[in-house]
């Protein structure tokens, strides 16, 4: 079943690349096309509908957490079962964590739309934000389900040996999503809600499709009867712990940047930082890409003790996450005029407060890859305590902290320092991390 996949290759840098480059390639197509979300919105609605999206992200992020902590902490156990050889039972609790993600999301659904407006007041609107925000946020948070389901599907692909499968679904789903923003937004005038549909349209290419490969049983991976494992659940909780915490986390900071915009600027600071907070996505997520593409081959090799395999994986890993760290942060330095334009050529005070804060926002950048790496290793090992330690310092205490502090004793320039310097700190801890738990899994 298993004889043509990566995990019994050579592990080398050819092979690696091989099979990390598809999620690479995908996790920017999934930025791309959800930075077009912002730039036609502010092109066609205005700085006010960007200011918007940026209020409803929270929320997002918080019904995502769920998704990402389901499907990287279920995704590193069955890994490690078919190490172990245990396909049944993998694809078993495959199955169950689908299905109790999908409920969970549902339940979040029906609370959220009860007492949407008075969450939105809190994360940082006013009164005229809030129609904007509730157009948006109504609609993208009814189409939870799909994304719910995309967001699992692409860790499974991966696992089962479809990475290029993945990225073709996540090219067809920007390419639907970015059409669709064109003609429902820009050319129907559609709005806030053009772009809520042409999102979940997009995603429910990712989220549907993937079906088809699943319900085979000769699919390495496949719906099977689910079998209830507490311990296993629990565990799977624990390994993707991390993953929730970015994402809360990132709902988190998102609400303080946007509060402390409002407060210094007003609207047009908190469309600034969103269009910036996009642009940091799309040079990051090649990481997230990466880290996701070589995870399986890690807690595949865990689970068959294969220690060798290991060490190699993570010291070539860890070479090309150098690499790309300065080819994105070296990237981002010398286009850093064009990406301002593409979101503010409208507007000219936009633009300057855009330049001025992703010259340093960007910093962050060559900074970021090791953290996330290290982070998806220790959760590929099954280790969600480190992993979700390295996680809660880097995007909640580090950059909540600076982003209260800094902005108290440098106004403006605090906001903008606030990243750099929470990555910078993460990344002494990360270090120490590594070093401390080198003997432990023989890296």
């Amino acid at each position: 079943m298993t004889d043509n996949l990566i995990y019994n290759k050579e592990i080398n840098t050819k092979n690696i690349l091989a099979f990390t480059i598809p999620t690479m390639i995908r996790m920017i197509f999934i930025s791309m096309y959800t930075i077009v979300d912002g730039i036609v919105v502010s092109n066609y609605v205005g700085s006010v509908g960007l200011s918007a999206i940026n209020i409803v992200y929270p929320v997002l992020n918080v019904c995502m957490a769920l998704a990402f902590m389901l499907g990287t902490g279920s995704n590193a156990i069955i890994g490690k079962k078919l190490g172990e050889g245990k396909r049944e039972e993998a694809c078993s609790f495959m199955t169950l964590t689908i299905i109790i993600n999908v409920l969970a999301i549902v339940a979040l659904i029906a609370v959220f739309l009860t007492v949407d407006e008075q969450i939105y007041m809190m994360l940082g609107s006013d009164r005229e934000l809030l129609p904007y925000c509730v157009e948006y946020g109504t609609v993208i948070v009814m189409g939870g389900p799909v994304w719910v389901m995309q967001v699992l599907f692409q860790s499974y692909l991966v696992t089962t040996d479809r990475p290029r499968m993945g990225l073709g679904l996540s090219i067809a789903s920007g390419v639907v999503n970015i059409v669709l923003d064109i003609l429902l937004v820009g050319y129907l005038g559609m709005g806030l809600t053009g772009a809520a549909i042409a999102s979940i349209s997009g995603m429910m290419i990712g989220g549907l499709i993937p079906l088809t490969v699943f319900i085979k049983k000769d699919s390495l991976l496949h719906f099977a009867k689910p079998v209830w494992k507490g311990k296993e659940f629990l565990k799977a909780l624990g390994n993707g712990s991390s993953e929730m915490v970015t994402n809360l986390s990132s709902a988190v900071t998102t609400t303080l940047f946007n509060l402390q915009m409002m407060a210094i600027i007003g609207e047009k600071g908190v469309a600034a930082i969103s269009a910036i907070l996009y642009l940091q996505f799309v040079f990051v997520a090649v990481f997230f890409g990466f880290t996701s593409g070589i995870a399986p081959v890690i807690s595949y090799n865990f689970g068959a003790k294969n220690y060798d395999n290991i060490r190699k994986a993570f010291r070539i890993s860890m070479g090309i996450t150098l690499v790309i760290s300065i080819g994105m942060s070296s990237l981002a330095i010398l286009t850093d005029d064009f990406w301002v334009w593409i979101f503010a050529s409208h507007d000219e005070a936009l633009s300057d407060l855009m330049l001025e804060g992703f010259r340093i926002i960007i910093v962050s950048v060559l900074l970021t890859g090791v953290n996330v790496f290290a982070s998806g290793f220790f959760t590929a090992l099954n280790n969600g305590k480190v992993s979700a330690l390295i996680s809660i310092l880097r995007t909640f205490v580090l950059e909540a902290g600076a982003l209260i502090l800094l902005p108290r004793l440098f106004g403006l320039a605090g906001v903008w320092w606030a990243l750099p310097a929470a990555e910078g700190l993460a990344l002494i801890v990360t270090v120490v991390m590594l070093v401390r738990y080198r003997g432990v899994y023989r890296y």
